[in-house]
């Protein structure tokens, strides 16, 4: 366990080292193309399209999150807020969530196998040898006596834990991570220390409460079963269940209704656009469109994609909002278990939760606003009326003066807060085994 752990670490840092590269690779590729798209009208040069890509820390390779579901592209239109693109879960071969390769998922499902192999005998050996006799008939309280097993196994794990801590603190030093990222893997370290304390207790107590080395592996085994195989799918189908997502064809039916029809008291887009143009000639005091001085066409654009942007903020918002609810209910799941908190624990460390989804989705948004409402002022100052002047092209120069987007890994700060509930429902299940670990030294018998 130790040598494999030191090295999904190693490999973790040095997956996390060829993504940045292929990311940085594509994403140079991608501007170059944008920056060169040559003469064009500068909307349908925004129809081209820009890719951005989400950073991420090296924790990401150690806990992946939400990432393989949802991915950490985006491809930037106008008119249109798009979903992210190429999950890796797209690709994967079936059954692949069954044999986890990362780090954190790795641990929680192996961390506790690895207590219960070292521990389900501790008092259960000393029982039958005769120890337990001699050590209480020695005066050693049985209190005492558990917590030192506790203790004893505690450090047994660490000493396997601490290579793989090692290689990957060492590793963040050595690869260019991001700001944070030292408190990030001291606070994921904690995490995976405390679910080990957690399970150590609850293995001491079980080989004291019962007297058969046999029936205390068997009862250990179910409980594991039960809390990491059986009790996480339970919450995850329980959270879908109950909080319902809509289908990708209804969320941009229903986006595409409300941008037609309007929202309540706007009015349809005829209506709206009508409401527009009669306040863009009462403004400039003219009785036709055709005689502004500036683009109409270009104003008329952004006038609908501001609202459409309104739009798809409303039910992207309410789709969050959603995703933010089967969140709490997993929290309630994990009542139940510890490898619910852990697991969301981790992957609000590592920045593979929602929040820093939607922390990078929402930047990416008002990025795409921003670089669309610029090409489209460039057309109203560079038409008149109704034309578009077509025969005006935008060139290079253009393009290349639209900023690159620059992502940036949220302070440790905001991945502690979010880490924070699952973290206190951790330790809260470290607590109850250690009370009853106390409980189980209460009725110890030799």
């Amino acid at each position: 366990m130790l040598v494999l752990l030191a090295a999904v670490s190693a490999a973790a840092l040095i997956d996390y080292r060829a993504a940045a590269e292929e990311r940085d690779s594509v994403a140079a590729r991608t501007r170059a193309q944008w920056d060169t798209q040559g003469d064009r009208h500068p909307h349908r040069g925004a129809h081209f399209g820009l890719y951005v890509f989400r950073a991420d820390t090296p924790l990401a390779a150690l806990e992946p999150g939400i990432t393989p579901q949802v991915g950490r592209t985006l491809w930037l239109e106008p008119h249109r807020r798009n979903l992210p693109q190429a999950p890796a879960s797209a690709d994967a071969p079936a059954g692949r969530d069954l044999a986890p390769t990362a780090l954190v998922p790795m641990l929680v499902l192996l961390l506790p196998l690895l207590t219960i192999a070292l521990g389900h005998d501790l008092v259960g050996r000393e029982r039958a040898q005769g120890t337990l006799a001699m050590l209480q008939a020695a005066g050693v309280p049985a209190r005492t006596l558990l917590v030192g097993q506790w203790a004893a196994l505690c450090i047994a794990l660490l000493a396997v834990l601490a290579p793989a801590a090692a290689v990957l603190l060492a590793g963040l030093a050595r690869v260019e991570a991001p700001a944070g990222s030292l408190p990030r893997a001291a606070a994921l370290c904690g995490t995976v220390v405390l679910y080990g304390m957690f399970w150590a207790a609850l293995v001491v107590a079980v080989s004291a409460r019962l007297r058969s080395v046999r029936g205390a592996l068997l009862a250990l085994l179910g409980l594991w079963t039960a809390a990491v195989l059986v009790l996480p799918r339970a919450g995850a189908a329980l959270a879908a269940a109950t909080v319902p997502l809509p289908t990708a064809t209804a969320f941009w039916q229903a986006m595409e209704h409300d941008i037609r029809h309007g929202l309540p008291g706007d009015g349809d887009a005829a209506q709206r656009q009508r409401a527009f143009d009669a306040d863009l000639l009462r403004t400039h005091g003219v009785a036709r469109l055709e005689d502004l001085p500036f683009g109409a066409s270009a104003l008329r654009r952004l006038d609908r994609d501001a609202y459409a942007a309104r739009v798809h903020a409303l039910h992207f918002d309410r789709l969050w909002r959603a995703f933010g609810r089967q969140q709490t209910v997993l929290r309630a799941a994990g009542l139940a278990t510890p490898a619910l908190p852990a697991r969301s624990a981790a992957m609000a460390l590592a920045g593979t939760d929602i929040a820093h989804q939607r922390r990078f989705e929402d930047a990416a948004e008002a990025y795409r606003q921003d670089f669309t409402a610029a090409l489209d002022a460039w057309d109203v100052r560079a038409s008149r009326g109704l034309s578009s002047f077509e025969s005006r092209y935008a060139g290079d120069t253009l393009w290349r003066s639209v900023p690159a987007f620059a992502d940036a890994v949220p302070p440790a700060g905001f991945a502690l807060r979010h880490a924070a509930p699952d973290l206190a429902v951790l330790a809260a299940w470290c607590a109850l085994s250690v009370a009853a670990l106390l409980w189980a030294a209460r009725g110890l018998r030799p």
